[in-house]
């Protein structure tokens, strides 16, 4: 394994080289796979697989106790507690695994397709594998072993991506997102195992796997429930709409939650083992707070623009005729990409200082909105879920950053000071793309190069902005970061000193 520098900000910026290569390489062969696949399956597939993936979602975390997520945020961890978690997670997996295989008829009382059962039983056997790979990858992020981590999960999600390119392209059909899935375990679990060579010693029960059960209790009680609000809208849409009207659904939803996905990614496997280190030091976590949900703002809300706008030429151009049913639902789910990136950064501090009950109240709320507003957005179909969902969406944003600014002792009006650049850029975004779409759409010109020539427009219209108004529409940090990145501006030595001393190594 390679030298891990001791410095706790050191290792922050090692871990975010690592995972922004990663997400660099992986979104585009993310968004390929996404658009090729549009293009050789059925909406019915995709909302098939989406039911099926639901059941295996809401078990996953009960079948193992979300020892995963209690070895990394433990303070102190010795091999045998190790063991006891892995032996833990592993049966508990197994025994989940088959209750759901012996009764997966049951899933017909939500969905009238004699598909879903008959996937339901083949995902499921996957519980075991997807908990030895969950373990062997916790191992690595609690040891900060970020270049390792970017590539075992870029090795494996694109290989397995590839291959179910290629399944599909035989003519295999929901069958290749089978395969992908599975791939993508398997290839995580072996590539993983021989980075952390785990000791086979006797499990254990101390003060350490009592903590360990009392933190992984919680954290499963609240992804139980985020279950509910990630998912009680494909549950709605799939028991009440079909599983055609759930594949438009799934595709809008999946586009969306890319980037907002790898941030989250970078946010798992880098800041909440990092902010894990630093749990007792509120000023860290304070800065941690302003200065990532300002950053958070100011990537993700140009992205909510540009589906707002161009919301038909992007879901022409990556899914292809024959998806017009997606494009509302895409357009309403994109004003959701900055609260839902945003709740993942916040959440990861809420981990991190071991708050998961106050999480799982939180999340809980989130999940009961979610159900019943689809049930009642339902009524106007797929564009109804959609607008219950990111109202849903911004009501948990706003109560777990407060509960993030409690923990961290952020004030509430910082959050009102931190967002207004990213609202100005959201603002400068949405008019310039607008315009572009209007004029071009005007010459009769093909999708892509409306899209195309409307984003580069914007783009030209935020190097204006940040010429002008500087700082103020960026924040210091990142104005400075950014010309920094141009080698526009080189910062000050003493700024280059001030990273976190590691509370623990």
């Amino acid at each position: 394994m390679s030298k891990q520098p001791q410095n706790l900000g050191q290792r922050l910026k090692v871990g975010a080289k690592w995972s922004g290569a990663e997400i660099l390489l992986n979104l585009p062969l993310r968004l390929g796979t996404l658009a090729i696949l549009a293009r050789l399956l059925t909406p019915t597939e995709f909302g098939v697989f989406a039911a099926a993936v639901t059941i295996i979602e809401f078990a996953r975390p009960l079948g193992t106790l979300s020892m995963d997520h209690a070895l990394v945020q433990s303070k102190s961890l010795s091999a045998s507690t190790i063991a006891f978690a892995s032996v833990l997670a592993l049966g508990l997996s197994s025994l989940v695994a088959a209750m759901i295989a012996v009764n997966a008829d049951t899933v017909l009382l939500l969905y009238d397709d004699p598909e879903v059962p008959v996937l339901v039983v083949v995902l499921a056997l996957s519980g075991p594998l997807a908990a030895a790979s969950g373990l062997l990858l916790a191992i690595l992020r609690r040891k900060l072993a970020f270049r390792e981590l970017s590539i075992v999960v870029l090795v494996s999600s694109s290989t397995a991506a590839v291959t179910s390119l290629l399944v599909a392209a035989l003519g295999g059909g929901i069958w290749a997102l089978v395969t992908g899935y599975y791939l993508d375990l398997i290839l995580k679990a072996a590539l993983a195992l021989p980075l952390v060579r785990p000791r086979f010693v006797r499990p254990r029960i101390g003060d350490e796997v009592r903590r360990l059960l009392r933190f992984g209790g919680g954290t499963t009680l609240s992804m139980s429930l985020n279950f509910w609000a990630l998912h009680g809208d494909y549950v709605v849409i799939g028991s009440v709409l079909g599983a055609k009207p759930l594949g438009y659904y799934s595709r809008a939803y999946q586009l969306i939650s890319t980037v907002p996905g790898m941030l989250g990614h970078l946010h798992n496997m880098v800041l909440f083992p990092a902010f894990s280190r630093a749990q007792s030091d509120r000023g860290y976590l304070e800065k941690a707070l302003l200065v990532g949900t300002e950053a958070t703002a100011a990537v993700t809300l140009p992205l909510s623009a540009w589906g707002l706008v161009l919301g038909p030429e992007i879901i022409f151009v990556l899914l292809g005729p024959g998806w017009e049913e997606a494009i509302v639902p895409f357009q309403i789910l994109s004003l959701g990409v900055y609260f839902r990136a945003g709740y993942r950064f916040a959440a990861s501090i809420v981990w991190a200082t071991g708050r998961v009950f106050s999480l799982s109240a939180c999340q809980g709320i989130y999940g009961i909105l979610i159900v019943v507003g689809a049930v009642v957005g339902a009524q106007w179909g797929i564009p109804g879920v959609a607008v219950a969902t990111l109202l849903a969406l911004l009501v948990f944003y706003l109560l777990l950053y407060g509960l993030t600014a409690h923990v961290s002792g952020a004030s509430l009006l910082s959050f009102v000071q931190i967002h207004a650049g990213p609202s100005l850029i959201f603002i400068v975004v949405v008019v310039t793309a607008a315009v572009g779409r209007a004029s071009l759409l005007g010459f009769d010109w093909p999708p892509i190069a409306v899209l195309l020539g409307s984003v580069t427009l914007s783009i030209l219209a935020l190097l204006g902005a940040t010429l002008v108004l500087r700082n103020r529409l960026w924040g210091d940090l990142l104005y400075q970061q950014g010309l920094a990145a141009l080698r526009w501006y080189a910062p000050p030595a003493e700024a280059e000193a001030q990273d976190h001393d590691d509370l623990s190594t």
